[in-house]
């Protein structure tokens, strides 16, 4: 469901590194790979992201650990198939077939009325059932696939392939069984991995004191976790549009309003307004005076708010803390942007950071592929790799 996420493998040589015990941290969460690590090895953690997302795919996984009936999951969105009051935001119409409208509007209307509701004081969701979270992860992953974006592309986009694709399911269609069984279908194939996760996950035998999951904008907040022991985090990447874009409809559907989403939007890195922060790096001094004035803004943006989060979190973290940063290096226009060496050379400078011994591990983690060459845009090549750096506070 996330477009990005941590290899497993990094976990064990994060762990063997930040080997004190104290509240890990995670500034900029996604899809909370950090706190799935901590539950199962019992370590205290909080993870941040500005995505509300972030609290049903925690959730779901905590629950699969501690294993939630499947088959009750499953018995939940039959009868949501059959209630009465359905509900669907407004402009679905867009991205969803007519003869799937009814079932995916019972799925939703259900979901709101009976498993969780929104808080939006607390940006975050307040169960009214314990299977509230693989309720929903299961039928945002059945609602996409019979919608009409592509099932390739992480940020909602209207494909003609799709519509294609999908011309010949919907000749199958003849009542409202008919769009029942096609929903229910795509839901049994995530419970059938939500089953084969749960018979692969040693239960730990005992729970973390400390667990929060908190929706937040990192760059605006003013208290972070104190105290922290280690922090491994996957920031932003420039010019991707993902995260809240590719969550669009998911959010709308959960029942998050359309403007939240749209301010969500906004406060995403790099589209909103840089920060104040002095960037202490030549390589970045010459990154700006060597960038098309149409995208300095959007690199100003990125550096200075990512690397704000980045100072913010460093501050918290006790002497002798680790901090993992896992970035990939973008091309933009054809130009390779230095992403990590600008962090390396700020962090250390103006932080007294120190990388650790062999702190580039790329070669043990195999480098992730996250994306290849697609449709013409300003980074065509996307980020191929993704590289592991290490820094300790003295």
């Amino acid at each position: 469901m996330y477009p990005a996420r941590f290899p497993s493998k990094i976990f064990d040589i994060f762990f063997s590194k930040a080997a004190l015990k104290g509240v890990f941290f995670d500034p900029f969460a996604g899809s909370g790979s950090l706190a799935i690590a901590c539950y199962l090895t019992c370590r205290d953690f909080v993870v941040w992201d500005l995505n509300p997302a972030i609290h049903v795919i925690v959730d779901a996984g905590i629950k699969l650990i501690d294993g939630a009936s499947i088959g009750k999951v499953k018995n939940l969105i039959e009868e949501a198939t059959h209630y009465s009051r359905p509900w669907l935001p407004e402009g679905v119409e867009m991205w969803w077939p007519q003869q799937l409208l009814d079932v995916i509007g019972r799925i939703w209307g259900y979901f709101r009325d009976n498993l969780a509701q929104f808080n939006l004081a607390k940006m975050i969701f307040d169960p009214l059932d314990e299977h509230w979270s693989l309720f929903a992860t299961a039928s945002l992953y059945a609602s996409r696939k019979v919608s009409f974006t592509d099932n390739n592309i992480p940020k909602w986009y209207r494909s003609k392939f799709k519509r294609w694709k999908l011309e010949g399911l919907l000749s199958l269609i003849k009542s409202f069984d008919d769009a029942r069984r096609i929903f229910m279908l795509y839901t049994e194939r995530k419970l059938k991995t939500f089953a084969k996760i749960q018979s692969n996950v040693v239960k730990p035998s005992c729970k973390p004191r400390i667990m929060e999951i908190v929706v937040v904008d990192a760059v605006a907040a003013s208290s972070y976790p104190e105290n922290v022991v280690g922090v491994l985090t996957s920031p932003p990447y420039l010019q991707a549009q993902e995260y809240i874009r590719s969550f669009d409809w998911e959010l709308k559907l959960l029942g998050i309003p359309h403007h939240v989403v749209t301010t969500l939007k906004r406060l995403e890195i790099p589209y909103r307004p840089p920060s104040n922060l002095e960037i202490l790096s030549e390589t970045y001094r010459e990154l700006l005076s060597s960038t098309d004035p149409k995208l300095r803004r959007v690199v100003e943006s990125y550096f200075t708010n990512t690397l704000l989060v980045l100072e913010k979190t460093s501050n918290n973290l006790i002497p002798g803390g680790v901090m993992g940063v896992f970035v990939g290096d973008a091309t933009v226009r054809g130009k390779i942007v230095p992403i990590i060496k600008i962090f390396k050379e700020h962090l250390m400078q103006k932080l007294g950071l120190i990388t650790m011994k062999n702190e580039e591990i790329d070669d043990e983690i195999k480098r992730r592929r996250i994306f290849t060459k697609r449709r013409k845009n300003a980074n065509p090549n996307g980020i191929a790799v993704e590289h592991l750096v290490f820094f300790k506070k003295p």
